[in-house]
């Protein structure tokens, strides 16, 4: 992996959110077609890329390398739990500030941010992994991720089991994994159609996250102390554990070091907004933590890069 045409690629993401905070500051984008364009990606581009990437002639190496992933991304998840509990412990946070910080710790911004990084980085066999190693991220984001944030709220915190399962990205992991184990291939125009929907996910997710950026206050984000430790946790440390653990304890090399490491760096997920408004949370909080990890991702990911090509 070449560093200045992997920087080149993460510069272009981090130019189309420019374009994106500019969009919104002029008014070109507004509140309700970020809705919309989320949507969207959510529901028909993100699933079209991770089923199009996934069309591979199964092999017992790459059987291998996803379970692999797998069980990488779990170990990592529970890893970023533990801290996000020991964090709130020794912060002393109560009430929603507290659910708040604990989800912004725990959950990456894989579906905005992660596949087009990965992808601008490794192309589809990059996308075909990280989307293995969202699984976890799936049932997680709709069991733990709605406990927490409905801790402090008079709403049902029941886990859904159809919401885990039945979510457009769940669904397109399945369908698109379910098609590589039997080596099926998608017919010409379909997978024609998923290519150019796949095409599009890039450019309007990177322009998506600048428009939501530009909805948020710099100034109150950069002010609080909990988001800056959020995201010293967030973009460092979890991933610089991540990374020295696989390569120095375990000794990879490659997607299954490069994926976790990166995956695990990325920004606070965005739907910590969208699940705080839905469970009466703080959702202004959890926005200024979506901005400042996205603002701060611009550095770090670069940095994260740079570290896997210096052989740390």
């Amino acid at each position: 992996m070449n560093f200045m045409s992997t920087f080149n690629q993460v510069f272009m993401l981090f130019a189309l959110i420019l374009i994106g905070y500019t969009a919104n500051k002029k008014e070109l984008i507004t509140q309700n077609l970020n809705k919309e364009l989320s949507n969207i990606v959510l529901y028909i581009t993100l699933p079209a890329l991770i089923i199009k990437s996934m069309q591979y002639d199964f092999s017992k190496e790459m059987l291998k390398s996803s379970i692999g992933i797998i069980i990488i991304s779990i170990s990592m998840y529970l890893m970023s739990i533990l801290i996000s509990f020991f964090v709130i412990k020794n912060l002393d946070v109560k009430g929603k500030i507290k659910d708040i910080i604990q989800y912004l710790i725990i959950f990456p911004n894989v579906g905005f941010m992660g596949y087009p990084v990965i992808s601008s980085i490794y192309g589809d066999s990059g996308v075909f992994y990280t989307a293995l190693f969202n699984m976890p991220f799936n049932i997680l984001v709709w069991s733990l991720g709605v406990m927490i944030m409905s801790r402090h709220s008079d709403k049902d915190n029941s886990v859904n089991i159809k919401q885990i399962v039945f979510n457009p990205g769940m669904f397109a992991i399945i369908t698109g994994y379910t098609l590589f184990l039997l080596s099926i291939k998608i017919p010409t125009p379909i997978y024609n159609i998923l290519n150019v929907l796949a095409n599009t996910t890039t450019p309007m997710s990177m322009i998506l996250v600048g428009s939501i950026l530009a909805q948020s206050s710099i100034k109150e984000a950069i002010r609080n102390k909990y988001l800056l430790i959020v995201s010293c946790l967030r973009l460092l440390i979890i991933p610089f554990i991540v990374y020295l653990t696989l390569k120095n304890v375990f000794h990879l090399n490659g997607l299954l070091l490069g994926i976790p490491s990166i995956v695990s760096g990325m920004p606070s997920a965005a739907n910590c907004a969208i699940f705080a408004t839905k469970y009466d949370n703080d959702h202004i909080l959890a926005s200024q933590g979506i901005f400042i990890t996205t603002l701060l991702s611009v550095i770090t990911i670069p940095l994260i890069v740079f570290m896997m090509n210096s052989n740390l």
